[in-house]
């Protein structure tokens, strides 16, 4: 038993069971609707969810060696792991037990033997429910425009770097950029248009980072490019961010090729200009806040416009 290649677009499930009767049962009750996985311990489980997260799993208690509600506290003290639903499925009827299964972060709690339409019912519920949470969560911590993170995601991410170049000592860097041709652009053909230009400028800086990186949106037409785990040494991480900017300087430099749409007129298309001013501030386990290293980054891109624009400049501390 594997996954249903029929459709990639099917919901996954992991079952988890040590006993190949209730694993045939709840396969056949899923395996024309979603892609099912399944696992016979918890080790199993765990593996399996570290190499493909799956969208629910329908997990045993009593297993040997590690029974299911240690596999559920390790996936929730995952942070990769942790917002998958996970529903219990076991021969107890216990409130007791029921209770501790949803106290340590299970959704839900169904008894064996099952029965076909309620467990049907129960997975696609807690399905809609997780994709609901999933679609204020983009909303929440993603830009509605061009869909990369937003102000709120990039402080978090930013924390999180920090922090980890704090135990590593590797450097990590913040660029702060502006758009230096973008109003115009507005002004003449409108917002649309300019919609246009702030979408291309999306996908050309993520073309020139890592997959590792953050570009974020910051707002209007600034953006935000996180790299962490550059090297420990200074000089070396410098040249390294140095490498990146003045790829995305010469990236966005490029001419943009937008569509007109006006209406009563043909479709037609405009020729525009934008570069960026860069500023870049580095980071290595300073006890600076993440609000700081923004602000390091924002000012010397100020001082990159006042240089005379398209240019890259790095903060330096007051000696």
């Amino acid at each position: 038993m594997g996954r249903n290649s029929a459709s990639h677009d099917m919901p996954s499930l992991l079952v988890v069971d040590d006993q190949a009767i209730n694993i045939q049962m709840l396969y056949q009750i899923f395996s024309g609707t979603h892609q099912v996985r399944v696992a016979t311990t918890g080790a199993q489980a765990l593996l399996a969810c570290a190499e493909k997260l799956p969208d629910l799993i329908l997990l045993d208690v009593m297993m040997p060696d590690m029974d299911g509600h240690e596999v559920c506290r390790r996936l929730k003290a995952d942070e990769r792991m942790k917002n998958i639903p996970i529903i219990f499925v076991t021969a107890q009827n216990d409130p007791h037990d029921e209770a501790l299964g949803l106290e340590i972060g299970a959704v839900d709690f169904i008894t064996k033997p099952v029965n076909a339409a309620v467990v049907r019912a129960r997975v696609n519920t807690h399905l809609q429910l997780r994709q609901a949470l999933d679609q204020v969560w983009k909303l929440a911590f993603h830009d509605a425009l061009t869909g990369l993170p937003n102000r709120r995601l990039l402080g978090d991410r930013l924390t999180q770097a920090m922090a980890a170049s704090k135990r590593s000592r590797q450097c990590g860097a913040l660029m702060f950029l502006d758009l230096d041709n973008f109003k115009p652009l507005n002004d003449a053909h409108g917002h649309e248009t300019g919609d246009q230009l702030l979408l291309e400028a999306a996908s050309r800086l993520l073309s020139c980072v890592r997959k590792t990186d953050t570009v974020a949106r910051f707002g209007g037409d600034e953006f935000v490019v996180l790299l962490s785990g550059l090297n420990a040494d200074l000089n070396e991480s410098i040249r390294q961010a140095q490498e990146i900017a003045e790829k995305i300087r010469t990236s966005l430099a490029a001419t943009y090729r937008l569509n007109l749409k006006q209406m009563g007129e043909p479709a037609s298309k405009v020729e525009h200009q934008c570069t960026a001013s860069i500023g870049v501030a580095l980071f290595q386990g300073q006890n600076s806040s993440n609000v700081e290293v923004i602000k390091w980054a924002d000012m010397t891109m100020y001082q990159a416009k006042e240089a005379g624009r398209n240019q890259i400049r790095f903060f330096e501390a007051e000696k």
